[in-house]
């Protein structure tokens, strides 16, 4: 089996299931709301604090839409500057990674009935308590599941694979990069009450292999593929200026 395949799609999905299998076995979702739920005073105060509803929720829907709209400005650029040409196929990957996985998130948030912690009368809301998933189809009206806001910082795992292609030396920082930015939307959603733990593993995962198969369908066929790192000698693939 091909060894980048391996450590980028098998590997994951292993660590993916079983910290769902974790969460799910050992209900690990309810003492960590409960442990936040607590320490807010048993109720949610930080759902309408300043950092965490303006700053955060609102101000990181306009940062991500501003990030897209760079994006799209770099792709429009690139068929008049030839230094940014050589990266047009790969921002184009970008453009299809992010906009597919909130697009994906977003769909099954509106198509599942999970409610938010908040929702639920353990934390003064109106809706008992079920396990993801034995309520996934359920048919109430809440819907905050997967983690919408989560998944404009995840999303942006595709810079991971970007460099990969591009300048592998930097795909680390790229991936830091995404991941901090999505574990601060997905925690500061948690702490409003808006999100379990779950929720955002459930969308790392999504973005991750959304990313992963539009790399797979656009960056592999510039002999950019997963034999990338087996060959030392081409460690760094810089394109044409």
């Amino acid at each position: 089996m091909n060894k980048i395949f391996y450590s980028h799609a098998i590997i994951p999905l292993l660590l993916f299931t079983i910290t769902v299998i974790g969460l799910n076995l050992y209900n690990l979702d309810i003492p960590i709301a409960d442990y936040l739920y607590r320490a807010e005073g048993a109720e949610w105060q930080l759902k309408d604090h300043w950092l965490t509803e303006d700053v955060i929720h609102k101000g990181g829907r306009i940062f991500v839409g501003v990030l897209l709209i760079i994006t799209l400005s770099t792709l429009a650029l690139s068929f008049f500057i030839k230094k940014i040409a050589a990266y047009r196929l790969g921002i184009i990957y970008i453009i299809c990674a992010t906009l597919s996985s909130l697009i994906i998130v977003s769909f099954l948030k509106n198509a599942t009935h999970i409610p938010c912690p908040w929702n639920y009368t353990r934390y003064g809301g109106e809706h008992i308590y079920i396990p993801l998933f034995d309520v996934i189809w359920g048919s109430s009206s809440v819907r905050c599941f997967p983690s919408g806001h989560a998944s404009g910082g995840y999303a942006w795992v595709c810079l991971y694979f970007f460099c990969l292609a591009y300048a592998p030396t930097l795909r680390f920082k790229a991936l830091i990069t995404s991941l901090v930015l999505g574990a601060t939307f997905g925690i500061a959603q948690q702490l409003r009450g808006a999100h379990f733990l779950s929720h955002d593993v459930w969308t790392l995962c999504l973005c991750w292999y959304t990313s992963l198969f539009y790399y797979w369908l656009l960056l592999k066929k510039k002999n950019q593929s997963f034999d990338l790192l087996r060959q030392p000698a081409q460690a760094s693939v810089e394109p044409p200026s």
